[in-house]
């Protein structure tokens, strides 16, 4: 475990371990990347998140579907229809990089980053009803909305932006649920792996 210092408030911030590329100061909310071994990028502060009804907080441990897991961070994002949660979280057995367990609505879905082999269409030119191609798999698009960053806790293993919109789509492939995020200098490819409430045990 890595211990930097606040710049903002002097708190000491531990990084939980060598994917963390973001951590916010639980103290003064401020954000920032990690640059290096022992240096701190500031990005600017997030909104302080009020408490909604959840299985999760950022510190819990649980399972799912038997793997254990416990939760870096937790990031709240606002479209023109409310907002959803996703929750940044690690693997115990460290047998893969951290994973983001969205939570909208009571539903779960647990996404892992992918990478992209090939041209993945504009945001402009994506349509709902519609199919693209993405790494040579036909996905068929189900959401296309606009969103931004509501606040956040805790610690990431990517860097969203702290303030503007961003484009997000999501759709149905032949080997489940895909989701694009098009932020402001690139373009993030998930791919989830919807999760039963029974699956999600939190200890």
């Amino acid at each position: 475990m890595q211990k930097l210092r606040c710049t903002s408030c002097g708190a000491d911030l531990e990084v939980e371990n060598q994917f963390i590329r973001s951590v916010t100061c639980a103290y003064c909310g401020a954000n920032y990347m990690i640059s290096g071994s022992q240096t701190l990028d500031p990005k600017g502060k997030t909104a302080t998140l009020a408490d909604y009804p959840s299985r999760l907080n950022v510190g819990a441990r649980g399972t799912i579907r038997g793997r254990a897991f416990h939760v870096l961070g937790r990031i709240r994002y606002t479209y023109d229809a409310g907002f959803w949660e996703e929750w940044q979280i690690a693997w115990d057995d460290e047998q893969s990089p951290p994973d983001w367990l969205e939570e909208d609505e009571g539903m779960w879905t647990l996404y892992r980053r992918g990478r992209i082999k090939a041209a993945i269409p504009p945001y402009e030119e994506v349509r709902v009803g519609t199919s693209i191609s993405i790494n040579q798999q036909n996905v068929f698009i189900t959401e296309k909305r606009k969103g931004q960053v509501a606040g956040s806790e805790g610690q990431f293993s990517s860097v969203f932006p702290i303030s503007g919109e961003f484009g997000y789509v999501t759709g149905a492939g032949d080997k489940g649920k895909l989701s694009v995020n098009y932020w402001q200098d690139e373009i993030e490819l998930s791919r989830g792996d919807e999760i039963e409430f029974n699956d999600l045990v939190i200890k």
